[in-house]
């Protein structure tokens, strides 16, 4: 579980700002929180919903956390290309911007966190909690201009490790721009591969995020049928859907005058065994109007509300998996029953797991202390200086259960919104 994530000098985000999961001692709710047996692990709550105006820094608290496990797992990021550094500030340009993750594995605490400048780690760490505080494993630090560029600082406990010669030549070799966690999984090493795994159950979607076909979801039934069972509860009016096998590929992606994939493209799967060739499409099935038969449709026909659910649905699935969700916008394009119905969900069918869902969103009716806990609810607004800053509702001490939180929020009482230029 993600016990909080600190950023510093990327995007927006100047100075560091940390977005936490830990639980506050509100009492009701309870359900909405991970409880250890381990007096030294905290409650950890399994939401955080960030609410702000437009430019806040909402997707780029999503984005940076994307960027952060990309760079783990050596992967493919958002940010490539991009200048990282808070540009607003001269003073940031020669600065490193800074990543840092507190995660839960089992029943042990660790603290994974990195510098990084011009594609190159500066500097890299790992801790682990114990009962009288925190045990440095190793801290990695990056010379360009040294005899030996990479340089490794064990803690006491983890002493042994100064003399193996394998840990040693993997340091050597570790590149600028990879992490030493990444290169000693990737070299067969599995004294760190926990904390490296742990990132692989981090799960974005993105606003443009579509729904596609792949080899996995085509016999998935359990997903299939969750597909049918919450399309139903969201009264969408679909009665069947299945991953048909067609002769031909009527539904091949078409090209705009650009040549980019249209957004509207069906999703299909073409598939080679045995060199036979197989398409495969996702049909949607409702009743006739006379009830005497199931008309199909392909998604491309169905509303952008109905896509977005084709893509959130599959988060109830990964509750089983300990998944930790990111959902930029997750009331894009859904009514606000839709929204308050997939997180409902979500909390009923976790309750016997860790996941956590962490999504921004502009919907004012989820703020609601009945639906969310007040320590679930957080801000983010620019300050003066156009940083993004963030906060918690738990930070307003005098707010009352039964308090109108979407009228106070819509007021101003909380920030976080729009100042307009209004004209008299």
């Amino acid at each position: 579980m993600l016990i909080q994530f600190t950023v510093g000098n990327c995007l927006s985000f100047n100075g560091e700002k940390t977005l936490e999961m830990f639980a506050s001692r509100q009492t009701n709710l309870q359900e909405q929180l991970y409880i250890p047996e381990s007096r030294y692990i905290p409650k950890i709550l399994k939401a955080a919903i960030v609410f702000g105006p437009n430019a806040s820094g909402k997707s780029n608290l999503i984005k940076v956390i994307d960027y952060a496990v990309s760079v783990v797992l050596n992967k493919p990021s958002t940010l490539k290309g991009r200048y990282l550094f808070f540009k607003l500030s001269p003073e940031c340009y020669e600065k490193p911007s800074t990543f840092q993750f507190e995660i839960l594995i089992e029943k042990t605490i660790y603290r994974l966190g990195f510098a990084i400048k011009n594609d190159i780690i500066e500097e890299e760490w790992l801790y682990k909690a114990i009962s009288t505080g925190e045990q440095l494993i190793y801290c990695r630090n990056y010379d360009e201009n040294g005899k030996n560029k990479n340089k490794i600082e064990f803690g006491e406990k983890y002493s042994h490790y100064i003399a193996d010669e394998q840990l040693n030549l993997i340091l050597s070799i570790t590149p600028p721009n990879n992490l030493f966690l990444y290169e000693s999984v990737k070299r067969n090493r599995d004294d760190f591969k926990e904390v490296y795994e742990w990132f692989k159950k981090v799960v974005i979607i993105y606003p443009k995020t579509s729904f596609k076909l792949s080899e996995q979801n085509v016999d998935d039934e359990e997903l299939l049928d969750l597909y049918r069972l919450m399309l139903k509860k969201s009264d969408t009016g679909i009665e069947d859907i299945e991953i048909k096998q067609s002769d031909s590929y009527n539904f091949a992606p078409k090209l705009s005058s650009k040549n980019n994939k249209s957004e509207n493209e069906s999703p299909g799967l073409t598939l080679t065994q045995k060199d036979k060739t197989i398409n495969y499409n996702l049909i949607i099935k409702r009743k006739s109007l006379d009830k005497n038969k199931e008309i199909e449709f392909n998604l491309n026909e169905e509303s952008d509300g109905t896509n977005r659910l084709f893509h959130l649905i599959p988060i109830l699935k990964l509750i089983k998996k300990d998944s930790i969700i990111l959902v930029d916008e997750l009331d894009r394009s859904l009514h606000p029953l839709l929204s308050r119905f997939l997180l409902h969900e979500f909390f009923k069918l976790g309750i016997k797991h860790k996941s956590q869902l962490i999504a921004t969103s502009h919907d004012v009716t989820l703020l609601n202390v009945k639906l969310l806990r007040r320590d679930s609810i957080w801000f983010i607004k620019k300050n003066y200086k156009m940083a993004s800053t963030l906060y918690s509702l738990v930070e307003y001490e005098s707010v009352r259960n039964d308090k109108v939180l979407s009228k106070a929020y819509l007021s101003g009482l909380y920030g976080a919104i729009p100042m307009l230029d209004k004209e008299e």
